[in-house]
């Protein structure tokens, strides 16, 4: 037990999965040898490693059973460190009321016993539930409490820790005069225990007041330098989180090309890690569907295998037996009910799992949604910030296209059918999207819709609305002079034998010769038509408009 306890320690926040299995293996160990109390501290250790991996309702089986041998044997230390544990448990999960009833238990004990240590951290817990409900007074409150309670122990961590905690509830209550000298003292005090976190976070504090007192020039300086030590010290995390200050800092200073540049670079590193969030989330997900799947089959493959041995043991019997067949089929019936009520059950079981694959499902869809959402936003606000026309306009059409897949995701996660797009809703939607936000002068553009009413699959409609979006782009920007009265476009999405074929046209000024292949929409067009096996093909005449013709090969109809 002490070897799996030593590398549990080890390997607690370096490899939280080992840390994990190695907790287990400790249980397991004190549950074969029968020790009652390396049993509750294994349930302790293991609630722990569930709250960091998130599972915390199994955090709780494990927090109660260790609570309830603590209390019984009046070891009051461990037991008001597992009922912390426990309001960590119900705080994550979304149950405040629960969670600070569990820390006020645990400041209660710590400080009955003269453990200020234990004490002091209830405390901050404490503060921090009043700060997630807004009421920061009271968190201010209790969390002064902490800061005097634990600078009676000397213990340097974790006075900076909850000094710091103190500060920035300072700095939301805009009290800069109380929260400046918090900093300050954490700052003179911190290189003796070597926390770069704690230091980054201190002199990134001391920036923001500094910039909330219009110092924009020692604010600046205090978060930048911030952000370098913690860069440079490997707490990337922490620096990601420094660089929204740090934009804002170099933007109140003037310094607007050096914003753009770390705004530029801050746009990269989140697209990238909710990228790999996103990634693994979906594999995880998946590979979660496919083994409750598989295992769901082999269940129902048992059920219908004993059901058919119960039938020939049956038959067997009632051919060697005649006397016995009243009392026979009276017990098979019976066995028979008995099976069907578990058959019912278990199918109960099934569709309640379909519906929790299908909430899940729509939560990606809505995540996906939302993080489209939040890149259009940020184009937009990107294409504020640009002064080129050309620039500007790329921006556009790449917002543009973002909206035509946001479109998607939206229609999925707000429909039952989770996994294909009404074409005529869509469609309609995203043309009256991309018409309204493109109106020019002081003429409405009028368009008319002839489409169908088909349910494709989203490798088909992701496409189809990105080919759509740039049609109508390229006809709104080239189709119409500026003194024309009456523009029109009309567009046709129909099935003609075995192919989708989708019509733009307009009554423009048209065009001579063939369209240039060079520029990105053009080339965007040609990638995607190439993905659905379509051909598109123009037609146009001077002076009376163009048709563009998508002929789709590759599709999906789902209903």
């Amino acid at each position: 037990m002490l070897t799996y306890n030593n590398l549990r320690r080890a390997t607690y926040y370096s490899d939280p999965n080992s840390s994990k299995s190695y907790t287990k293996k400790f249980l397991e160990t004190a549950i074969r040898v029968q020790d009652s109390f390396n049993i509750s501290l294994g349930n302790f250790y293991l609630g722990n490693a569930n709250v960091v991996s998130s599972n915390f309702e199994v955090a709780l089986t494990h927090y109660l059973a260790s609570a309830n041998y603590f209390e019984k044997v009046k070891d009051s230390a461990r037991l008001s460190s597992v009922f912390n544990g426990i309001g960590a448990a119900y705080e994550n999960s979304g149950n405040d009321s629960l969670s600070l009833n569990y820390f006020i238990k645990s400041q209660q004990i710590s400080y009955s016993i003269g453990d200020l240590r234990r004490s002091a951290i209830a405390l901050t817990n404490i503060g921090n539930i009043y700060k997630y409900r807004g009421d920061l007074e009271n968190a201010k409150s209790y969390m002064e409490q902490a800061v005097v309670q634990i600078k009676t122990t000397n213990r340097l961590q974790y006075i900076h820790s909850l000094t710091l905690n103190l500060a920035n509830i300072y700095v939301e209550l805009k009290d800069y005069d109380d929260a400046t000298p918090l900093f300050e003292e954490v700052l003179t005090t911190v290189d003796t225990i070597n926390d770069v976190y704690i230091y980054g976070a201190s002199l990134r504090g001391l920036g923001n007041v500094a910039l909330e007192r219009k110092d924009y020039s020692d604010g600046l300086r205090k978060i930048k330098k911030a952000y370098k030590k913690l860069k440079s010290s490997g707490f990337f995390d922490e620096a990601l989180a420094t660089m929204p200050d740090l934009i804002l800092a170099y933007e109140l200073n003037g310094q607007y090309k050096n914003g753009l540049m770390v705004a530029n670079q801050y746009q990269k590193l989140t697209d990238s890690i909710f990228s790999n969030e996103k990634d693994k989330n979906l594999t995880e997900a998946l590979q979660k569907y496919e083994a409750e799947k598989k295992d769901t089959e082999l269940k129902l493959l048992k059920v219908e295998t004993e059901k058919k041995e119960q039938q020939n043991r049956l038959y067997f019997i009632l051919a060697i037996a005649g006397l016995f067949i009243a009392s026979l089929l009276g017990y098979f019936s019976f066995k028979n009910r008995q099976k069907n009520k578990t058959l019912a059950n278990q199918k109960k079981l099934l569709e309640n799992t379909l519906d929790e694959k299908n909430t899940l499902l729509k939560e990606v869809h809505h995540r996906v949604k939302n993080s489209f959402q939040i890149v259009s936003s940020l184009l937009y606000l990107q294409s504020e910030n640009m002064e080129g026309k050309e620039a500007k306009i790329a921006i556009k059409e790449a917002e543009n296209r973002v909206r035509s897949m946001v479109l998607v995701h939206q229609k999925l996660y707000s429909k039952d059918e989770l996994v294909g797009i009404n074409t005529k809703e869509y469609i309609s939607d995203l043309v009256k999207d991309i018409v309204e936000s493109h109106q020019f002068n002081s003429n409405l553009m009028d368009f008319s819709l002839n489409i169908e009413s088909h349910v494709l699959d989203i490798e088909t409609i992701t496409p189809l609305g990105l080919i759509l979006n740039e049609l109508i782009i390229n006809t709104l920007k080239h189709a119409f002079s500026a003194s024309m009265t009456n523009p029109k476009i009309d567009i046709s999405f129909i099935q003609i034998d075995d192919a989708m074929v989708l019509m733009v046209s307009d009554n423009g000024k048209g065009f001579e010769g063939k369209i240039k292949q060079t520029s990105f929409g053009i080339s965007l067009l040609k990638a995607l038509s190439k993905t659905l096996k379509a051909n598109l093909e123009y037609s146009s005449i001077i002076n009376k408009g163009t048709s563009a013709v998508l002929t789709i090969k590759k599709f999906k109809i789902l209903t």
